[in-house]
């Protein structure tokens, strides 16, 4: 009999042994976890990208994302908001929360000397908030006025009426802190559910950085193995693609300064080989905040209509007081898109003007002396990309959304590889100017929309422009058909946005 139990048992012992190793896998696989090591600087960077956000708002229920991850700060089952906020003052660190379309980071920063009473609370954010009703109801007032600051900020709402515009009827048509309506009928019961479905360890991205042991990484990883198994299912979310030229008007009083946003939706992320071509094409077009790209010295130094003029081939938001992206901003799906702000009396032309160079490149392609210039510039520029250890972990947890791993290692070297061909080929294959978004911010809708579909079009050059040298020139750009019907224009009241 015992013979007979030492067979049995031996086979038992190994399949135990496989299961336990098999789990253990499945345990590592839950999620990913970006660590970089930077001891000679005392402060201790963490962040939990959740792969959830405003594009998973329940329909009727637009802005529950930034509520539900607005509310991670405002108490805990063991800390409340005024306790919280104190030990974060009091240790000079702090806790960020941020929500996109596609995901939603809490990030953490703190001396490595407080530690011991930083990571508690920044853990206790992530697995216990408590949801608090009196803190539901100045949540909403928040996020009301939240939404109240985009309409007031004419760059911000340009972008975001853009996004809305380009977007319509997909999970990224409306603003991320959603629409009043729906705030108003948010009730704990959403935030709990929202919060249950979307905050599991395996629909998740963590990185650490800076100085820390082992000891805090496995501490850190067993602490977000405490969020529970969940897996997300999606629909396949279809972007409809724009034909022709389509204008939205945004109606508000007292523009004097008209600002412009083009673009359009397309195919590319980060992990197709396109990517690379078309990011160094728009460098030499109009990288942010930049004083070389063709639409600043078209637009700004050649004529002075605007105080920039910039393009962009996915989702931007600056990082800060610096001209470069912000890390952990991904989408699973992009646009391209260009910025500008004339005078509203040179509103139509400067719109002809963009899209002629557009127009131009597309055509054109970029020379090889212009794209040996842009790649030096990108390869000069990319260390400072990568200079922090909070900004270069950031990125690698990118790499880990977009599944492009190696993307910064070898960013230099891939950028080297880029051909003139190559670049004019992904220019021609995702860059439309015959069919593409235009959202101007303006004081009169009807009376722009009639400039739009009139023959004639004004350009009132400012002081020390010497008009006669760019006649010709304009006289060409004036030209261009628009190819605009009344219909192709739509006029939205800013007093009626998100609502």
């Amino acid at each position: 009999m015992r013979k007979n139990l030492m067979k049995i048992g031996f086979p038992l012992v190994l399949i135990f042994l496989f299961c336990a190793n098999l789990s253990l896998l499945n345990a590592q696989r839950d999620f990913s976890l970006i660590e970089l090591k930077k001891p000679e600087i005392p402060v201790v960077y963490f962040k939990v990208m959740i792969k959830s956000g405003s594009a998973d708002d329940p329909k009727g229920k637009e802005g529950l994302a930034y509520f539900t991850a607005n509310l991670l700060k405002r108490g805990t089952i063991s800390f409340s908001r005024d306790s919280l906020d104190q030990t974060l003052d009091f240790i000079s660190a702090n806790i960020d929360i941020n929500v996109q379309k596609d995901v939603i980071c809490i990030s953490g920063t703190t001396l490595k000397e407080n530690l011991d009473k930083f990571y508690p609370l920044f853990m206790e954010v992530i697995l216990n908030p408590n949801f608090s009703e009196e803190e539901i109801g100045k949540m909403k007032k928040d996020q009301v006025g939240a939404i109240e600051r985009v309409k007031q900020n004419d760059a911000e709402l340009s972008l975001e009426c853009l996004n809305n515009f380009i977007y319509q009827g997909h999970p990224y048509g409306h603003l991320t802190e959603g629409r009043v309506s729906a705030i108003n009928s948010f009730t704990r019961e959403d935030a709990v559910n929202f919060y249950n479905a979307h905050f599991s360890k395996n629909n998740i991205i963590a990185g650490i950085a800076g100085d820390f042991d082992e000891k805090l990484l496995e501490r850190f990883r067993n602490d977000l193995n405490k969020l529970k198994d969940g897996v997300i299912i999606r629909q396949k979310r279809e972007v409809h693609s724009i034909v022709g030229r389509k204008v939205l008007l945004v109606e508000k009083e007292g523009r004097e300064q008209a600002q412009l946003r083009f673009g359009h939706p397309y195919d590319l992320t980060r992990k197709e080989k396109d990517f690379l071509p078309l990011l160094v094409l728009n460098t030499y077009l109009g990288k942010h905040r930049e004083s070389f790209g063709r639409l600043y010295r078209t637009v700004r130094e050649k004529r002075g209509l605007s105080y920039g003029a910039y393009s962009y081939v996915e989702h931007f938001e600056q990082a800060g007081w610096s001209n470069m992206q912000k890390a952990n901003i991904p989408r699973g799906e992009q646009y391209f898109s260009m910025w500008t702000y004339p005078k509203a009396v040179n509103g139509k032309f400067t719109i002809k003007l963009v899209l002629s160079e557009l127009s131009n490149l597309v055509t054109n392609g970029i020379s090889q002396k212009d794209l040996d210039r842009v790649k030096n510039f990108e390869k000069n520029h990319f260390p400072f990309e990568i200079e922090t250890p909070q900004r270069k972990s950031g990125l690698m947890m990118d790499e880990e959304f977009y599944g492009t791993k190696g993307f910064l290692e070898n960013f230099e070297k891939n950028i080297d590889k880029i051909t003139a061909d190559e670049i004019n080929s992904s220019a021609k294959k995702y860059l439309s100017p015959d069919n593409i978004a235009i959202v101007c911010i303006v004081s009169d809708g009807e009376k722009f929309k009639e400039e739009l579909l009139s023959e004639k079009t004004e350009i009132e050059y400012p002081s020390g422009t010497d008009a006669l040298v760019l006649k010709k020139e304009d006289e060409e750009v004036k030209g261009l058909d628009l190819k605009l019907k009344p219909e192709d224009i739509q006029i939205w009241k800013v007093s009626e946005l998100f609502r």
